[in-house]
C-alpha cells in the first residue's frame, strides 16, 4: 500500500478519516542539509576529542573546528558510597577494570560485590548498596558518577538523581518509596554521550522483556511457572507489533538494509509463535512512510508483510533526509484510533482494550524535524489508557545505531519505563544490532512451544535423547511430548529390561525408563523366509520415563507432523489436515533434513521423495549389502524416507551405529517438526572411520561403488499408532 489508507476500511470515518490523511504541521520545519565527509573519525570505543562545536543535525562550518584525537570511552567512578567503600579509586576505568565494593560493621552488601567496565564504557550488572535493615525500603543505590539527594527511606520518600559534568542521565531523576518496599521506576544511571551497549547485553535484556510480553496463547505454561512479568493475552486478545525503519540521509542504504533484516527477523520470529500478531511496518526521514497498517488484513500474513518490507527501499524517501521520529510515532497512534473506531463501528466497543502493542524504534540518529517524539508517545499512551494497571498493554524499544551519533537520553525519553526491563538500547553499528536481536529473539524460554529454534551454539538441539544402558549410548530420541520419547523399536530387541536403562535429556537431566511400548507391526524376523535377514518396517517406539522434564526451556519437545502443534508452527489455519501437511512438508523431489549424530551436532541429508525416491531405496539391496539379491519390496517399504548421496550429487551425512531412534526433522519458519525416526542403514561410516564438520570422511572407505543409504520411519505412515498413543498428550488434526 501506499502512504494513505486501505480503501473501504477507512471510509466513513469521518474527521478521523480526514486526521489520518493530514499532514503535521511540524513537517514545515526546515530539513538539515547533507553534510560534507569531515576529518577524524573515530571507531567504536572511541570518542572525537575536543567534541564538535556544531550543533547536531547542522553541518559544521568549514574549518571551524580544531584538530581531534580519538579518546578511549571509559567508565564513570563513583562519587560516593554510603556506609561502605570500594576500590580501586580512579577518576574513570577503562574496559576490563574491576571495582570491588565492601561495607563498614554492621552493614549488608546488596548486589554484587564486583562490576567489570564492558567496552563502550558502561559498567555491568546493577550498583550495590550497604543496607543496615532500617527503613521501609533499602538504599536507593546512586550511580556511578552520580549523586543521590533526599532524605529518608519511609514509604513516600523521595530521591533526586544528578550526574555529573559530560555525563547524562539514563532513567529518571526522580525515586520514590513505594507501599511495596521497592523504589520507583528502573534503576538510574550516569553514562558518557559516547557510551553504548555490547549486542550481549542487548539480547539478554531486549530478549527477557520481550519474553515477558509473550505469554503465548494456547501454548501451556511450564508447571504453572511465570518468567518476568508476562502478558496472558485473553481469547479474543492479539499482539500489534509496530516496527519503525529510520530511512533518514545519516543511514545511508547499506544500513538501512541491515534495518530491514532486523525487522524481516522480527516478523518472522514472532509469526512463528502461537499467537494472534499483526504488524505494521514504517520508514521515516522527513516524512514517515507507511509500509504496512495494522488496519489491513495483510498486517497479519507474515508472508505478506515479509514481501512489503523486503521491497521497500531507501530510495523512497528521496531527498527529503531529516529524522522525523515524531512523525513515524504518529502514524502508530493513528492506527490505533483507527482500531478503536472500527471496534465502536462494529459493536464490540470494547475489544480493542484487549490487544497489547509492542512498537519497536531503529534509528541511527537524533530525531531534528516533526517536533520532540515524547508528544506522540503521550498521545499513544492517552488513547490506549495506559494507566498502572494498563501499563502492560504498551511497550516501546528503541534501538539506536552508532556511537557518535546518537543521544541515548532521546532514546530513553521515547522508550518505555519499566522496572528491571531495559526499553533503550545503544550499539555501535547496525551489525551489532542485527547480532542482539538474532539473539534475542531465540525462544526457548518462552511457554511450552514445540520445535523451538536452536540458540546458536547450544550442545545439542533441545528436544534430543540419548538412551544408554550404562554407560554406552544404545539409540536416540525425540521428546514429543509429556513423558513420552519417540524411538526406535529395534533398540529393545534383545536387550536389558527398562529399569536397566537411563534417558539423557541433557542439561544433567538422567531419567530412568519406565516401560515402552513398541509398534505392533514390528517384527525384525518377519522377512527371514524372504532371504531378509533383518526387517525393520513399522520401526518405531514411545519410551515412557518415569518423570517429566523438570525446568522449562531446555529440554523441550519437538513439532511432530498431522498435529495443530505443526499447523500453527506452519502458520496454517487450524484444522488443516495431514495430507496438507505432508504436501508442504516432503512434497518434493529433494527435501533438505537433518539429524543429530553421536557428538550432539545437527547433520545434513536429502530426502528423496516422489520420483526420486525409487533410486534411493534401490540401494538397499545393491552389492555389498545384507540384503543384496532381495527382492527391494521385501526389504524397503513405502513407509520409509529414503536419504544417501546419489550419482554424481554432492555429499551427504550418514547416520553411525548408537543413532537409532534418533529424529529426522525439517525447519520451516525457525521451527523445527520431526518427518521421521531414524531406522537402518546400508554402511556405517563410524565404524573405523570419523565425520567432518563438512560431510564425512571415511576410513577405510565404503566397499567400491557401495553408496551408503539411510532409511527413516515416516511418521506420516505411522498415524494411527501415534494417534492411538498419543492423542491424550497432542492435538491431532483430521488425515484429510
Amino acid at each position: 500500500m501506499g502512504d494513505g489508507g486501505t480503501g473501504r476500511d477507512w471510509e466513513g470515518l469521518g474527521a478521523l478519516g480526514r486526521d489520518w490523511e493530514r499532514p503535521d504541521p511540524a513537517l514545515a520545519d526546515s530539513v538539515p542539509p547533507t553534510c560534507p565527509p569531515t576529518g577524524t573519525r573515530c571507531p567504536p570505543g572511541t570518542y572525537p576529542y575536543p567534541p564538535p562545536r556544531h550543533r547536531p543535525g547542522r553541518c559544521p562550518p568549514p574549518g571551524g573546528d580544531a584538530p581531534v584525537v580519538c579518546k578511549e570511552v571509559r567508565c564513570p567512578s563513583p562519587l560516593s558510597f554510603p556506609q561502605g567503600s570500594f576500590s580501586p579509586r580512579r577518576p574513570s576505568y577503562p574496559p576490563g577494570a574491576v571495582l570491588t565494593f565492601s561495607c563498614d560493621d554492621g552493614f549488608v552488601l546488596r548486589g554484587p560485590e564486583r562490576r567489570r567496565c564492558r567496552p563502550g564504557g558502561v559498567w555491568n550488572g546493577t550498583s550495590p548498596v550497604c543496607d543496615d535493615g532500617e527503613g521501609d525500603c533499602p538504599p536507593a543505590p546512586p550511580p556511578a558518577g552520580g549523586v543521590l539527594t533526599g532524605r529518608g527511606r519511609h514509604r513516600g520518600a523521595v530521591v533526586h538523581v544528578r550526574c555529573g559534568a559530560g555525563l547524562t542521565l539514563l532513567g529518571p531523576a526522580h525515586r520514590r518509596c513505594l507501599e511495596t518496599g521497592r523504589w520507583s521506576g528502573p534503576e538510574p544511571s550516569c553514562r558518557h554521550p559516547y557510551a553504548y551497549d555490547l549486542p550481549e547485553d542487548v539480547s539478554e535484556g531486549f530478549g527477557a522483556s520481550l519474553a515477558s510480553v509473550l505469554e503465548l496463547a494456547g501454548a501451556r505454561p511450564h508447571n504453572g511457572s511465570s518468567v518476568g512479568r508476562r502478558i496472558v493475552l485473553s481469547p479474543r486478545g492479539s499482539l500489534h507489533v509496530y516496527l519503525l525503519l529510520d530511512a533518514s540521509g545519516s543511514v545511508r542504504s547499506e544500513n538501512f538494509r541491515l534495518f530491514q533484516e532486523c525487522a524481516a527477523g522480527v516478523v518472522d520470529r514472532l509469526s512463528s509463535f502461537e499467537v494472534a500478531v499483526s504488524f505494521a511496518i514504517i520508514s521515516f526521514a522527513s516524512q514517515a512512510r507507511v509500509i504496512v497498517s495494522t488496519a489491513e488484513d495483510e498486517s497479519a500474513d507474515a508472508d505478506e508483510v515479509l514481501h512489503r518490507l523486503e521491497n521497500a527501499t531507501f530510495a523512497d524517501h528521496g531527498n527529503a533526509t531529516g529524522t522525523n521520529v515524531r512523525g513515524a510515532l504518529m502514524e502508530v497512534y493513528h492506527m490505533l484510533l483507527f482500531q478503536k473506531a472500527r471496534a465502536a463501528r462494529m459493536g464490540h466497543p470494547e475489544t480493542w482494550r484487549d490487544t497489547r502493542h509492542v512498537v519497536i524504534l531503529l534509528t541511527d540518529g537524533r530525531f531534528n524535524v516533526g517536533g520532540h517524539p515524547r508528544d506522540a508517545v503521550a498521545k499513544i499512551e492517552d488513547v490506549l489508557e495506559i494507566k498502572p494497571d494498563r501499563e502492560e498493554y504498551l511497550d516501546i524499544y528503541a534501538f539506536g545505531v552508532g556511537a557518535l551519533e546518537v543521544d541515548m537520553a532521546d532514546l530513553a525519553a521515547v522508550a518505555s519505563q519499566r522496572r528491571d526491563e531495559p526499553h533503550a538500547f545503544k550499539l555501535a553499528d547496525a551489525a551489532a544490532l542485527r547480532q542482539a536481536l538474532e539473539t534475542a529473539l531465540v525462544a526457548t524460554g518462552l511457554g511450552d512451544l514445540c520445535g523451538v529454534i536452536v540458540p546458536a551454539g547450544a550442545p545439542r538441539p533441545p528436544w534430543h535423547v540419548v538412551l544408554r544402558t550404562g554407560r554406552e549410548q544404545r539409540c536416540a530420541g525425540a521428546l514429543v511430548g509429556g513423558r513420552w520419547v519417540l524411538t526406535a523399536a529395534h533398540c529393545f530387541v534383545g536387550g536389558p529390561p527398562p529399569h536397566a536403562w537411563t534417558a539423557d535429556l541433557g542439561g544433567g537431566q538422567q531419567v530412568a525408563l519406565r516401560r515402552w511400548l513398541l509398534h505392533e507391526g514390528f517384527d525384525v524376523r518377519a522377512g527371514v523366509s524372504r532371504g531378509v535377514p533383518e526387517f525393520y518396517d513399522y520401526d518405531v517406539a514411545l519410551v515412557e520415563l518415569e518423570r517429566g522434564v523438570e525446568t522449562p526451556g531446555t529440554p523441550r519437545r519437538i513439532c511432530i507432523p498431522c498435529t495443530e502443534d505443526a499447523n500453527r508452527a506452519m502458520r496454517k489455519p487450524p484444522g488443516t489436515p495431514c495430507h496438507q501437511q505432508e504436501a508442504e512438508l516432503l512434497g518434493r523431489p529433494r527435501v533438505p533434513a537433518e539429524f543429530v549424530a553421536l557428538d550432539a551436532r545437527r547433520m545434513g541429508v536429502q530426502l528423496k521423495g516422489q520420483e526420486a525416491w525409487s533410486a534411493c531405496a534401490s540401494g538397499a539391496t545393491q552389492p555389498g549389502t545384507p540384503h543384496a539379491g532381495a527382492a527391494l519390496g521385501d526389504v524397503v517399504t513405502q513407509r520409509f524416507l529414503c536419504s544417501g548421496q546419489e550419482s554424481g550429487g554432492p555429499p551427504e551425512a550418514a547416520t553411525c551405529k548408537g543413532e537409532s531412534g534418533g529424529s529426522v526433522f525439517l525447519e520451516r519458519r525457525h521451527r523445527f517438526i520431526q518427518v521421521g525416526v531414524v531406522s537402518w542403514g546400508t554402511f556405517d561410516p563410524c565404524r573405523g572411520g570419523r565425520r567432518t564438520a563438512g560431510g564425512l570422511l571415511l576410513r577405510p572407505p565404503a566397499p567400491p561403488g557401495h553408496r551408503p543409504r539411510d532409511f527413516h520411519i515416516s511418521l506420516f505412515r505411522v498415524q494411527p499408532w501415534l494417534r492411538r498413543h498419543l492423542g491424550g498428550e497432542l492435538s491431532f488434526v483430521p488425515l484429510r
